[in-house]
């Protein structure tokens, strides 16, 4: 995860050095170059007038439904969604070249004792040929005896050992411990800056987006049967930052609307600011999530699991920067019974006054 970590900064920090330097001066020689003579971006939509927060009620009922049915999910399988890097304990994966079932592989770790271990049945391809999978989760200490009792109890499967770990009680508790502290100092990062960025309804409402988008895609997740890993982490705080950018963006342009003196209601205001950057939104998304799907597809086994999340994360965090962030900031700004463009306007309009 450190490793994971240390790249995305350098790759964060490469990037704004390019955008802010490189690319600025590549465009301003073309452009004295008489090289280029326009800059513009692809309206991929064209109709400037959705009714996004028109819609506003539907979509947070949907993603309601969606929480519920994330939590559900949750207390039905239990720690049967944790991978040992939370719980603790070993995980073997083999390879059978026999056709066998859950129920025979369990049937055969009852006689040592283990037929209480998770026991999942997977498919993969090597060579253009189809290869059966199983993967066993059981206490620490109990890999090398299971391995043992396959190879005994189906000798003609040719049971071969793909990959074998262990992580400790102790540890997994405190992996598991860990991942809560730097969620939640993200979070609480996250909060603080948009806060002094914008305004504390802005804040609110990215911290509800971002919450919203880390659920529904764990919960998508174990819905579909995966185990979450220590790597997940690493995916959910990534997915975090893609949705808070997403989500700055359509923030900003709405201040923009507000400090430009734009006429009209708040939510008009804020619904032409939607529309304003949805081609841009679709953009990157677009390109974002090509990168992964062919990570997903073509990336193999390890990497599976990491850009699966991220593929879901995407589309969970585009859905809410268009439908959740902004009309959850209108709705705590009426909550308190303030006025939205008097907060946006008056900070700036302070100095000039003085």
């Amino acid at each position: 995860m450190k490793g994971f970590a240390i790249t995305l900064t350098v790759g964060i920090v490469a990037s704004m050095f390019s955008a802010l330097l490189v690319t600025r001066v590549v465009f301003s020689w073309a452009t004295a170059q008489k090289a280029i003579k326009s800059i513009s971006m692809l309206h991929l939509i064209r109709s400037k007038n959705f009714d996004f927060l028109g819609k506003r009620r539907l979509a947070i009922s949907g993603s309601l439904l969606l929480i519920v049915a994330s939590f559900v999910a949750f207390g039905i399988r239990k720690e049967s969604a944790l991978n040992i890097d939370f719980t603790g304990g070993d995980s073997l994966l083999v390879r059978s070249g026999q056709e066998l079932s859950v129920d025979q592989v369990r049937s055969e770790l009852t006689k040592v004792g283990f037929g209480n271990a998770v026991i999942q049945k997977e498919t993969g391809t090597i060579n253009n040929q189809q290869v059966l999978y199983f993967s066993i989760r059981s206490p620490y200490q109990t890999a090398g005896k299971i391995a043992e009792q396959l190879k005994t109890g189906f000798p003609q499967a040719n049971i071969t050992i793909e990959r074998s770990e262990g992580v400790g009680p102790i540890i997994g508790s405190s992996l598991a411990l860990t991942s809560l502290y730097a969620l939640g100092l993200g979070t609480l990062g996250i909060l603080i800056y948009v806060t002094i960025r914008f305004e504390f309804s802005f804040a609110i409402g990215a911290i509800v987006a971002l919450v919203h988008d880390v659920i529904i895609t764990l919960g998508v997740y174990v819905i579909c049967g995966r185990e979450l890993s220590l790597t997940m982490v690493g995916a959910v705080l990534t997915i975090g930052g893609y949705s808070i950018n997403d989500t700055i963006v359509v923030f900003d342009r709405i201040r923009e609307g507000f400090h430009a003196g734009r006429k009209g209601s708040t939510e008009s205001i804020m619904n032409a600011s939607i529309n304003e950057t949805l081609s841009r939104t679709l953009l990157t998304s677009g390109v974002t999530l090509l990168c992964m799907l062919s990570l997903l597809i073509f990336g193999g086994s390890v990497l599976a699991d990491f850009a699966f999340t991220i593929v879901i994360g995407i589309v969970v965090g585009t859905y809410s920067s268009i439908f959740i962030a902004s009309p959850i900031v209108l709705w705590w700004s009426n909550f308190r019974k303030g006025n939205l463009r008097t907060e946006v306007v008056k900070p700036r309009e302070q100095p000039a006054k003085a």
